[in-house]
């Protein structure tokens, strides 16, 4: 690693500016493995719309515990020299997860978005503490903290989870940022804003938050999110221009370009999100991803979901990729004369 656990926020403060874009896993048409050219085109796709990391989303799919090693080592591989990678830390066992994030330091990995374990049940604040806890202690790479409310630790806490537990984690040494909404609720991301904004990054992921997290509140890097969707190839990424405008003070140019990808950001985007993960995987492959089907179970793909993302991107400029059937086998496979299977 290129710092210690005690200089790790220092590290994070120096090194996490911009956005952090997603990954996520391309099978062979068969869905019997993972399709490793998919995966880089898909690293090299992110790192050209000018990403400063790259996030191992190998939890959105049904992936082995060597097939997850697998894909974080491919993309570890592909992103070297050129981008940071991160991945999600809390997987379905503690010791398991432990494991994975110790192997993808030794491949390249630098910090992790940590969660709790699917099989973790806290039974009181001092649990989630101590899980937390041993996760860090057991990593050296540096952790951004996920307190979403979804974990069920609103039984502790009206604000879903405790802005003073948060405070706590944030004293562990390799704890370097928080991914916060403000859609988390306004004054849960105040108090948190005001106890630890000092000592950890905030950031949001969601772009209609930038306007204040990044405009008004000193957020300096965004993600991991699908930033990949909002422009063509190459270029200068409107996406990646609008954030920088924010954290620059050039709130009336990132704004002209704010209004300029709405139709993505508050229609297209929406539309990707009701068919699941796998609708971000067709946005991203309209957008020059390489696309693929997950393996089952995964949502589906319906018609008028697909129609109203082309709209979106349509309204914002950007030309929707053709044919729709490259989308089911993957760029990759469909330049190599693959067709899928009727």
């Amino acid at each position: 690693m290129e710092f210690t656990k005690s200089e790790a926020k220092e590290w994070a403060r120096k090194n996490y500016h911009g956005l952090d874009g997603v990954i996520q896993p391309s099978y062979t048409p068969d869905l019997e493995s993972l399709d490793e050219e998919g995966i880089r085109h898909d690293v090299r796709h992110n790192i050209a719309k000018g990403v400063f990391s790259v996030f191992c989303a190998g939890e959105v799919s049904a992936l082995s515990h060597e097939e997850r090693k697998q894909f974080v080592k491919i993309v570890a591989e592909e992103a070297k020299g050129k981008a940071l990678v991160s991945m999600f830390g809390a997987l379905d066992d503690a010791g398991r997860s432990i494991e994975l994030l110790n192997y993808f330091e030794s491949v390249g990995g630098t910090h992790t978005l940590l969660g709790w374990p699917g099989n973790f049940y806290a039974k009181s604040e001092e649990d989630i503490f101590r899980v937390a806890k041993k996760i860090c202690d057991s990593i050296n790479l540096a952790v951004d903290l996920w307190p979403k409310p979804f974990y069920d630790f609103g039984r502790f806490h009206p604000s879903g989870f405790n802005p003073a537990l948060i405070e706590r984690i944030c004293q562990i040494p390799n704890v370097v940022a928080i991914k916060a909404y403000l859609s988390d609720g306004i004054g849960k991301w105040a108090d948190v804003h005001h106890r630890v904004g000092d000592q950890v990054l905030l950031q949001a992921a969601e772009m209609a938050e930038w306007p204040i997290t990044a405009a008004k509140y000193g957020q300096q890097w965004a993600g991991p999110a699908d930033y990949v969707i909002f422009d063509q190839t190459g270029g200068n990424p409107r996406i990646v221009r609008m954030f920088n405008l924010f954290v620059q003070g050039e709130f009336s140019k990132a704004m002209e370009l704010y209004w300029e990808l709405a139709p993505i950001t508050l229609g297209a985007r929406d539309a990707a999100f009701q068919c699941g993960m796998l609708g971000m995987k067709y946005m991203q492959w309209l957008t020059g991803g390489n696309g693929g089907m997950f393996r089952k179970p995964t949502s589906f793909l319906f018609q008028h979901f697909k129609d109203a993302m082309r709209a979106g991107l349509k309204a914002a400029g950007v030309t929707p990729r053709e044919p729709e059937e490259e989308f089911y086998v993957g760029r990759v496979n469909y330049s190599k004369g693959i067709r899928p299977k009727v």
